[in-house]
């Protein structure tokens, strides 16, 4: 076993006792508490580096084990008068070894302060550097939202032309049926045979009952042959009245609107996402390596005290070997005890100039301070206002992924009021719960959801006051038709689940989407994610980090990303998967399909030359392309069967309808190459 500097010099100080005359060596060895096995014991005791507190123990244990010895020494000379032998070679070998571990010392100080200066040089190091001007732009995006909002607004424009030329067709094509009808109605009774009273004559000349019979009867055919081609007339511009193409013209005019809608708002949404992110990790990244250098001071300093002890114990001890050889061992040795030995040579500038060392300084961008100048975010109270309303465009209610869905909204009923037994009451105070300002009364009763709060009675339907407050209404026992009418102009003010912003025919309450992305580290790479039980029309974004809760959060940590992992969160601002850590890389989603919904892929099985009579398909739906047509079918859930196409060549779609129990055995042979498509279960 490879012995350390303290453990020879233990074993040199033996050779000091084997070395004494045989009488004083006598006298030591009869001495009381000699600690001899003590120190056998400290010499068979593992190898300990400089600075550790085995080390620090071992060079105090040293310390008093040469202090016995000197002192019982001591007692021998007296005894002896004079000990025989030279120790001066043992000293000398055992200060040697005291010089190599005071070496040892002062390299491992030297090894302290080197960590110290390299982690105080690394106070900027993974921290991104910036401009005063440096912005966070998506890629592939100059930071000007002109030519997007003109494409947007441009595109509005044209709806309401479109509309009008869809509205004009279809009220001329009602017209024209409605006289269709009319004139139907009148060619009907044209071949209606009447009585032959009608072609009564005065008298019982033949000839002139024959010729009143020709007369009747040639006013009765031009009658009959005048209406038939006025209802020729009309049902030909019935069907040159086709408003198929202007109404298709109009519903794809507005699905280009709403996709230039949704990309305005979605390079908005990351814009702000990016700076807001960036800006966050500026600071944070700095914090990090300043909080991982004190913690490096704290550690070095504490080292550096226990070295100093050991090189205090040092010094003492080579004063207490001199004691051996000194004429007067006596005074030499109390000497020793009441000499200060000073551990100003063992230190590090690095640590002690903690107190004056300073963060490194970096450059803030303006748009951190400043916050994104050129567009609000979507989710924005005022973002509808200022990119629409104020340009006079009647755009859809946000659309980007970014924008949170409300958890509930409000449903006023005028002209209603609710009993006081209706009332919530506060269990400490007993007074009726109430409130002088509705957004505070709101708020409270949301907070409570729709479980506990019904909603808000307004007395007189005039707002909230101190002399006239609102008041919460507890759900538990109340319903729409508990409700009374009031006479004096009151309102109730419902709580009611969702949103309530859209109108929508989805059906389907579950889907499981396949959502695309990539990073901004390897933009060419894309990756998938499975996320389910999400509604249907979900949009996602990476939107913040996560470092606590999650397993993927705590992975990144460990791995050197502070902030965590990057949240893909759907339009409730719930997270539902993770994407890279949160470092300088980022990522963005490209593409989120439902794959299935409520049960039902969108996969579909085809039927060749089959078609379904126009019973069993859903009045209404037409869709000039598959993929619209199975997007629609998709959303619809059960209600939707399947697809038929007339032609099949996937030009002009309908729904089949899902409530009428479809199966195989009620199709038809198709002779015009019609076909049918399934949805499949999953």
């Amino acid at each position: 076993m490879q012995l350390s500097s303290v453990q020879m010099m233990c074993r040199a100080l033996l050779l000091i006792a084997a070395g004494l005359s045989t009488s004083l060596a006598a006298k030591l060895a009869a001495a009381p508490n000699i600690q001899q096995d003590g120190i056998v014991n400290l010499l068979a005791s593992s190898q300990s580096a400089p600075g550790t507190p085995a080390s620090k123990n071992k060079a105090s244990e040293m310390e008093q084990m040469v202090l016995l010895l000197a002192q019982q020494a001591k007692v021998a000379r007296k005894s002896s008068q004079k000990a025989d032998g030279n120790l001066d070679e043992f000293v000398e070998m055992i200060k040697k070894e005291l010089l190599k571990m005071e070496s040892k010392i002062k390299d491992a100080v030297a090894i302290v302060d080197s960590g110290c200066k390299d982690t105080f040089g690394n106070l900027s190091a993974g921290c991104p550097a910036y401009f005063s001007n440096t912005t966070f732009l998506p890629a592939g995006f100059d930071g000007d939202f002109t030519p997007l909002r003109e494409a947007h607004s441009s595109c509005r424009s044209q709806i309401s032309s479109r509309k009008q030329e869809m509205d004009s067709c279809k009220s001329s094509r009602e017209s024209l049926i409605l006289q269709e009808h009319t004139l139907t109605a009148q060619f009907r009774s044209i071949n209606v045979f009447e009585s032959p009273e009608e072609c009564a004559v005065t008298g019982t000349d033949v000839l002139g009952y024959l010729a009143a019979m020709r007369d009747h009867f040639d006013g009765k055919k031009t009658t009959w042959w005048s209406t038939y081609y006025k209802l020729e007339n009309v049902t030909q511009n019935i069907t040159k009245w086709n408003c198929t193409e202007k109404e298709l013209a109009y519903y794809n005019k507005l699905t280009e609107c709403s996709e230039k809608q949704l990309t305005l708002e979605e390079t908005a949404c990351e814009l702000h996402a990016r700076t807001k992110e960036a800006c966050a990790m500026l600071p944070s990244c700095f914090d990090k390596n300043w909080d991982g250098y004190s913690k490096q001071v704290s550690l070095a300093n504490a080292t550096i005290k226990d070295l100093r002890f050991e090189y205090v114990a040092v010094k003492r001890i080579t004063c207490m070997l001199d004691a051996f050889t000194a004429p007067d061992l006596e005074a030499k040795i109390e000497e020793c005890m009441a000499k200060q030995y000073s551990g100003a040579a063992i230190s590090s500038a690095c640590v002690e100039g903690f107190l004056d060392a300073t963060k490194p300084s970096f450059i803030t961008p303006d748009v951190c301070a400043s916050g994104v100048k050129s567009i609000l975010h979507p989710n924005d109270d005022n973002f509808n206002e200022t990119e629409y309303a104020s340009q006079g465009i009647a755009a859809s209610s946000c659309m980007a992924s970014c924008c949170e869905l409300e958890l509930y909204h409000w449903q006023t009923y005028t002209n209603a009021f609710v009993t006081s037994d209706h009332y919530m009451y506060d269990s400490d105070s007993g007074r009726v719960v109430s409130y002088t300002n509705m957004a505070e009364a709101k708020q409270a009763c949301e907070t409570m959801g729709s479980v506990l709060c019904f909603g808000i009675y307004d007395a007189n339907c005039d707002g909230p006051s101190y002399e006239n407050p609102v008041k919460i209404v507890k759900a538990p026992g109340i319903d729409l038709e508990s409700v009374k009418e009031s006479s004096v102009g009151s309102c109730v003010q419902k709580l009611m689940n969702g949103p309530g912003t859209t109108m929508t025919t989805t059906t389907v309450k579950a889907c499981i989407y396949e959502v695309q992305y990539t990073s901004s580290a390897a933009p060419d790479d894309v990756k998938t994610l499975t996320v389910e039980h999400q509604e249907y029309g979900e949009a996602f974004r990476f939107s913040g980090c996560d470092n606590e809760e999650l397993d993927e959060g705590k992975a990144c940590v460990s791995s050197g990303a502070q902030n965590g992992v990057r949240l893909l969160k759907n339009r409730y601002g719930q997270a539902v998967a993770t994407g890279s850590c949160c470092t300088s890389e980022t990522n963005k989603v490209i593409l989120s399909e439902a794959t299935e919904c409520d049960g039902y892929k969108d996969e579909y099985k085809k039927y060749d030359s089959m078609y379904l009579t126009a019973s069993k398909l859903i009045r209404g739906t037409s869709y000039h392309s598959i993929r619209e047509a199975q997007i629609a079918c998709l959303k619809m859930g059960h209600k939707c069967w399947g697809l038929f196409d007339d032609k099949c060549d996937m030009g002009n779609l309908m729904i089949v309808d899902g409530d009428l129990n479809i199966t195989t055995s009620v199709m038809r042979e198709s002779h015009q190459s019609s076909c049918v498509y399934e949805k499949l279960h999953v």
